[in-house]
């Protein structure tokens, strides 16, 4: 029998650190503006206090961690819709810089049907059809 994998899920995720940043960082500008509204909408879908500072970001994201069995915790994120979520946030840009053959093998890879070598050659075979 196979031995069940375990991941680490956060209640809180990790990329709430780049929301903060990018929110922390910013000029009080249109793009300042936008990574505000961001971060606050980010934080209040994951329960978090806008105001937080860092520090307390770092440890409420640390406290939130919790071992999850692999196929568990990828039928919670897939039932709560976080691919698509996280797909819509950055997944665009990368679709129109690579195409769909490119998130075709990345999804392959993140389900382990093809090695890290098949992806890479696969990759430059790609890549040389953009040439």
């Amino acid at each position: 029998m196979a031995a069940c994998r375990f991941e680490v899920h956060h209640s809180i995720p990790q990329c709430l650190f780049g929301f903060f940043d990018r929110f922390a960082m910013a000029d009080l500008d249109s793009e300042g503006l936008q990574a505000w509204v961001v971060w606050e909408g980010e934080a209040f879908r994951y329960g978090v206090d806008p105001d937080v500072s860092r520090e307390e970001l770092e440890l409420l994201i640390e406290a939130s961690t919790s071992p999850v069995p692999y196929a568990s915790h990828r039928a919670h994120h897939s039932r709560r819709g976080d691919f698509a979520h996280w797909g819509r946030r950055g997944g665009l840009r990368t679709l129109a810089l690579y195409g769909r053959g490119w998130f075709v093998l990345l999804a392959s890879r993140r389900w382990e049907k093809i090695t890290a070598e098949q992806l890479a050659e696969s990759f430059a075979h790609l890549c040389r059809g953009w040439s």
